[in-house]
């Protein structure tokens, strides 16, 4: 039985394409995944197996929850059916100029009735379509925009076509990070951290709308930025999952917008997070009275406080590490497990800052985040975990678990982990802090830590 499918018929290089609109419902019936594109049986598994990955998590809640869902063109190579295009004639008009007014490349494509669709492009879309119709019939009588290439069945067509796959989803660039920070209207993250830098008091001004990058120049003076917009938004996550004695910031919650009641809440937690980090963090009121920039925080200082100068008379790195992304993720950490702890937020800050130096030439950092001889931040996650240990041990709270054991680490285990890393064998880890949210029921008993 003939298929007439209306159709815009354009070119782009030495491609001939057609633009059309299909129900969901026959796209997803009718369009396969682009299996036969390539002949390698493990990597078909490779690609299905990344793609349901996506679709389950994240696309079909979309389809099924999101009033406003929307997808893009999907492309798709057909096979067979031997497709006739037939354009519609119009008559001159006023409004129509072109030097050929017989056509303006619309009309209908014919298929036979034999033709197979295969997604080039979308098939994540393509999938998470073919499910979502499942659970959700209705969804089937919505439309999507489809353009179509002809599949030419030979071997240089199939090369052809498969060069256009590749193409297509090697040089498709997702938006960075940084970017969908700043358009992203349903992560509540994204969206409190938008706040934050807009409206914020103590934050206005001092977050760079840097996009794609985490990193903030160690040895600018005059620098007025205290972090990078994607670094301040992983903080504002971490610090977001001690909300409500603990919340799972995960894929899924930043997938739905929450309500406006909630997310001033979140803002208010996090605004007032901010608030007592910052009052707290050393020499920080010289910024805040405008005496001096967060960049000069960043630099090594003499006994008066003034920037020493190397042999070019540049300044050198140095200062205060909660004047960087890094000290601030570390903190953030700790503030989590506070908050999860059922720990007043605002005490365990106070106790942090009092306590433990901020001065990145010192313990717990140096040797772990800091090289003192090249003046650099060094280390990964693992380093940053385990100065989180260290100052969770310190303040007497349950340590996070090993990402490797799930276990909690011994005190003789971290202190051991700690010596390895830094090459001293006679380091200590921090004296114990005494505040209101020390537990009694922990401490340390032959080098090893009791659990309550």
């Amino acid at each position: 039985m003939a298929d007439y499918v209306p159709a815009l018929q354009a070119r782009m290089g030495d491609w001939k394409y057609y633009v059309t609109v299909m129900k969901i419902g026959k796209i997803a019936r009718e369009c396969r995944l682009a299996e036969e594109i390539h002949t390698d049986k493990d990597l078909d598994d490779l690609i299905q197996r990344a793609i349901q990955d996506r679709v389950g998590k994240e696309m079909v809640p979309y389809l099924l929850n999101e009033p406003q869902r929307f997808y893009g063109a999907l492309v798709v190579a057909v096979y067979g059916g031997d497709p006739e295009f037939s354009p519609v004639r119009v008559h001159e008009h006023e409004l129509l100029d072109d030097k050929d007014k017989s056509s303006y490349g619309f009309g209908l494509l014919r298929f036979d009735g034999s033709q197979v669709y295969y997604a080039l492009d979308g098939q994540h879309r393509l999938k998470s379509m073919q499910e979502a119709i499942r659970i959700q019939p209705d969804l089937a009588k919505e439309e999507i925009t489809v353009i179509i290439l002809k599949h030419e069945e030979s071997q240089e067509g199939l090369r052809r076509t498969r060069r256009l796959f590749s193409t297509l989803n090697r040089t498709a660039k997702p938006t960075t990070s940084g970017m969908n920070i700043a358009i992203d209207e349903d992560d509540a993250v994204a969206i409190v951290t938008r706040r934050l830098v807009k409206e914020s008091d103590i934050l206005k001004g001092m977050i760079s709308n840097t996009l794609g990058s985490k990193q903030i120049n160690p040895g600018k003076k005059n620098d007025p930025y205290i972090t990078i917009l994607p670094a301040l938004y992983e903080v504002n996550e971490i610090l977001l999952s001690a909300y409500n004695e603990g919340i799972q910031v995960d894929n899924k919650f930043k997938q739905f917008r929450p309500s406006d009641d909630n997310l001033d809440e979140y803002y208010l937690f996090l605004e007032n997070i901010w608030i007592e980090m910052l009052n707290c963090c050393p020499n920080f009121n010289y910024v805040r009275s405008g005496n001096k920039k967060p960049g000069e925080l960043r630099l090594l200082i003499d006994s008066d406080g003034l920037p020493i100068l190397d042999n070019e008379q540049k300044v050198i790195p140095g200062g205060n590490v909660f004047m960087r992304p890094i000290g601030q993720y570390v903190l953030a950490e700790v503030v989590k497990q506070a908050g999860i702890q059922r720990k007043s937020i605002p005490e365990v800050i106070q106790a942090i800052m009092t306590n433990i130096s901020m001065d990145i030439d010192k313990a717990p950092w140096v040797g772990l985040i800091w090289n003192s001889s090249t003046r650099t931040i060094t280390g990964a996650k693992k380093e940053r975990a385990i100065i989180v240990a260290i100052i969770c041990h310190a303040l007497g709270l349950k340590k996070p678990h090993n990402v490797k054991s799930k276990k909690s680490l011994k005190v003789r285990d971290l202190k051991q982990e700690y010596r390895d890393m830094i090459g001293d064998q006679k380091a200590s880890l921090l004296q114990p802090i005494d505040w209101s949210g020390r537990s009694t029921q922990i401490h340390e008993k032959d080098g090893e830590e009791e659990h309550i």
